[in-house]
């Protein structure tokens, strides 16, 4: 694999691409139990991973908290009235800097943004949204859903079998 920032799909072989899979499912696995599954040896993989984080192909390691009783999740649609460079890049910074958004997507279409928001209420949420979006001049309308229940939440990227294009 390159050593360098700009690491792409094309550059994995077929051990890092097994180790990829196993680490996204579950990345507590020690580095021997992961090199049995693959066919390397523990120091091996540590040199591997080590890399992999190195060149930010590995962006980082988290834990997953099960949604359970944290409040609500919303799905929040944004238009924009008013489009510019300037309007855009002050809703990305906005997006980046407030912690009750846990994803934000600039998406193609109709609408402009997808939003995913946790808060502990929709109570809560009224209230948020006026601050977070109706004081902003350039957003012509917001569309929150409500998320029921989730039937398939995944973060693993598929690596293998012809599933991801190579660059």
């Amino acid at each position: 694999m390159a050593n360098n920032a700009s690491t792409a799909v094309s550059d994995l072989d077929d051990f890092d691409r097994r180790i990829l899979d196993i680490v996204q499912r579950d990345n507590q696995r020690t580095h021997a139990d992961i090199g049995e599954a693959v066919g390397l040896s523990a120091s091996a993989v540590r040199r591997r991973l080590k890399l992999l984080r190195d060149t930010g192909f590995i962006e980082k390691d988290v834990a997953l908290l099960r949604l359970g009783e944290m409040g609500v999740r919303l799905v929040v649609l944004v238009s924009f009235q008013n489009e510019s460079i300037e309007a855009f890049d002050a809703f990305d910074e906005q997006i980046r800097t407030t912690p009750e958004i846990l994803q934000g997507y600039h998406i193609s279409g109709s609408v402009d943004y997808c939003l995913i928001v946790q808060g502990p209420s929709l109570e809560w949420y009224e209230d948020w949204g006026k601050r977070a979006f109706m004081s902003n001049s350039a957003i012509r309308r917001y569309d929150s859903h409500v998320v029921w229940s989730c039937k398939k939440f995944e973060t693993a990227i598929p690596l293998r079998d012809g599933l991801l294009p190579i660059r």
